[in-house]
């Protein structure tokens, strides 16, 4: 009975922080995916990496946070270009939560010495025959017709005059301070939903870079956000910004529950993010 207990609490241990790669072993170039996954009750810091999970240890793709039965994990594409052996260090979720070290070997293509060259054999050629000809050949009298079409009844028309209304575009900035405004005076954190406050300013903010920036950051992850803002921001912003968004992350995937001065923080960031980025006029 008492070994069935100390399986039992091992085994739980075990699944409660993990840090695995689906194979230790590759060849130059080849990918594969390191997964990290934790309790979520058990989880008060979460790794961010950049194109980088160590030096020579390329990250190809990075998945979004999943929460699964009370479990938050992500999965990284990665692969090297170099041969040799990459430690990965351990990850530390929380004081008493931390994964072991991993180890991948990259190995390089082995050559058969004294291998034969073989030539590519070239492709065998048909003669042409009329199933070949017949397609062009409607396509020539169709595009025929076609401008016999458009120049007697269309162009020999006299064109109207279509005056177009002017479209009135609003500055995303714009947009973005009026829906931070009405958030704030909708007072969700001091009513209890703090998960939704922080889903909303996350985003509001992912909105606005999307518009001023022109990528498409309502599909990102946070950490792909901040890549494509690093070029733009300078270090404060963007160490600001990644507070925010990490912040909103943690809320909305893994239950944290930010303090009043953190989620007053919050808007704060948003509103200072949003005026120190917008459009000046004359510029995009």
């Amino acid at each position: 009975m008492k070994k069935l207990i100390t399986l039992l609490l091992l085994s739980n241990f075990a699944f409660s922080q993990t840090a695995r790669l689906d194979t230790n072993s590759i060849l130059i170039g080849e990918q594969t995916n390191f997964t990290i996954a934790n309790e979520v009750s058990n989880t008060s810091i979460w790794p961010t990496y950049e194109e980088f999970l160590v030096e020579g240890v390329e990250i190809i793709q990075t998945s979004k946070l999943d929460t699964t039965k009370n479990i938050i994990s992500q999965t990284f594409t990665i692969t090297a270009w170099d041969s040799g052996s990459y430690y990965i260090p351990a990850i530390e979720f929380a004081e008493n939560s931390k994964t072991e070290g991993l180890l991948l070997n990259v190995h390089t293509i082995e050559l058969e010495e004294g291998a034969e060259l073989k030539d590519i054999k070239q492709p065998i050629e048909e003669p042409i025959g009329w199933s070949d000809i017949w397609p062009w050949l409607l396509g020539v009298i169709a595009l025929v017709l076609i401008i016999y079409l458009l120049k007697k009844y269309v162009f020999t028309k006299k064109e109207k005059k279509i005056i177009a209304k002017p479209k009135v575009i609003i500055p995303a900035d714009v947009t973005a301070l009026e829906e931070l405004t009405k958030l704030g005076k909708q007072q969700l954190w001091q009513c209890g939903k703090i998960k939704e406050y922080q889903s909303e300013i996350s985003e509001i903010i992912r909105k606005y870079a999307e518009n001023r920036f022109n990528f498409i950051a309502l599909e990102l992850a946070t950490d792909e956000i901040l890549k494509e803002l690093k070029i733009r921001l300078n270090a404060e912003q963007l160490e600001n910004i990644r507070t925010l968004l990490q912040r909103a992350d943690l809320a909305k995937f893994a239950k944290s529950k930010p303090n009043n001065s953190e989620n007053e923080e919050s808007m704060t960031l948003a509103k200072q993010f949003v005026n120190n980025t917008k459009a000046k006029k004359g510029n995009e």
